[in-house]
C-alpha cells in the first residue's frame, strides 16, 4: 500500500488498512490433508506417518498462514527522493526505505525502488486452522525488494511492479491428539516469494482510499526434528499466495 512516488522532503505518509492472505495450490492441499487427519483423530489413533503429515501441515501454515490482519504504516521523507518506513502488519514490524529514481514530472512515469527487513515473533494460531497443533517460540525474519512504476495526480494514484521476498523462520510444534501420545518437534525453514503487486487509489490532495492486489509464488523448505524419528524430516513449501488489501492513505 505504498504508491510509486516519494513525497516531498518533510512530508509524512500514513496508511491504515486491512489485508487478507489466502494460500492456494500445494500449500492449500497440505492444509486440507491436515484438517482431514485432525477430524479422523477424534475417533481413532493416528499412525506415526499420519502424525508426520500433521507436522507438514504445521509447517505449511507457519510458512504462509491464511489470515485477516490489520495494516499500519508510516513513511517519512528525510531527504530528497528518499523515505524511511515503519510498518506493522500480521503481528510483525518492518523497517524499510525507498528511493525515487524517476518522477513523472520529468520522466515517462514514477519509478521507486525499495529495501525492507521485518521481524515477527507473534505465535500463529495454527489450531484455528487445524485442530490439535500448537506453535511455540515462533520467530520470522523477512527481507524484501519492491520495485514500483506508476503515476500520481491530485485525485488518483496508480502503481504496479514485481516483488521479491525472502523469509527465514523457526518454531516449536506440538501435537496433542485425543488417542495418541503427545508429539513435538522443532523446525527451521526458509522460503522465497516471487510475484507482483498492483494498486489504485482515489481521493483528493491529502487523503486517498486505495485497493491493492499482491500475487506471489512461494518456494522453500523446512527441516523438522521430532520425537517420532531420529532422522529429521524435510518438507517442501510450494504454492501460491493471494493478498488483497484495502486502506485509507494520507500524506501530510
Amino acid at each position: 500500500m505504498q504508491p510509486a512516488h516519494v513525497a516531498p522532503v518533510g512530508h509524512l505518509q500514513a496508511t491504515v488498512g486491512v489485508e487478507v492472505g489466502v494460500p492456494s495450490g500445494t500449500l492449500a492441499k497440505i492444509v486440507d490433508t491436515g484438517q482431514t487427519l485432525a477430524d479422523q483423530a477424534r475417533t481413532r489413533s493416528l499412525s506415526d506417518a499420519e502424525i508426520s503429515q500433521l507436522f507438514d501441515t504445521g509447517v505449511a501454515v507457519l510458512a504462509s498462514p491464511p489470515s485477516v490482519g490489520q495494516h499500519f504504516a508510516l513513511a517519512y521523507t528525510a531527504f530528497d527522493r528518499t523515505e524511511v518506513q515503519l510498518r506493522y502488519s500480521g503481528g510483525g514490524w518492518r523497517l524499510g526505505m525507498r528511493y525515487q529514481l524517476w518522477r513523472h514530472e520529468e520522466s515517462p512515469c514514477d519509478l521507486v525502488v525499495g529495501l525492507g527487513v521485518g521481524r515477527a515473533t507473534t505465535s500463529i494460531p495454527i489450531s484455528d486452522v487445524v485442530s490439535f497443533i500448537e506453535a511455540h517460540d515462533f520467530e520470522r525474519w523477512t527481507f524484501d525488494l519492491p520495485l514500483l512504476v506508476g503515476t500520481s495526480r491530485s485525485w488518483f494514484r496508480v502503481w504496479a511492479g514485481p516483488r521479491f521476498l525472502y523469509t527465514r523462520f523457526e518454531a516449536g510444534l506440538s501435537i496433542s491428539l485425543p488417542m495418541n501420545s503427545a508429539a513435538y518437534g522443532a523446525l527451521n525453514g526458509h522460503a522465497r516469494y516471487l510475484g507482483g503487486q498492483g494498486g489504485i487509489a482515489f481521493g483528493y490532495r491529502y487523503v486517498f482510499l486505495g485497493v491493492e492486489l499482491t500475487i506471489a509464488e512461494i518456494f522453500g523448505s523446512a527441516t523438522m526434528r521430532t520425537n517420532l524419528a531420529t532422522v529429521p524430516r524435510s518438507t517442501n513449501i510450494e504454492g501460491m499466495v493471494v493478498y488483497p488489501a484495502i486502506a485509507l492513505m494520507g500524506e501530510f
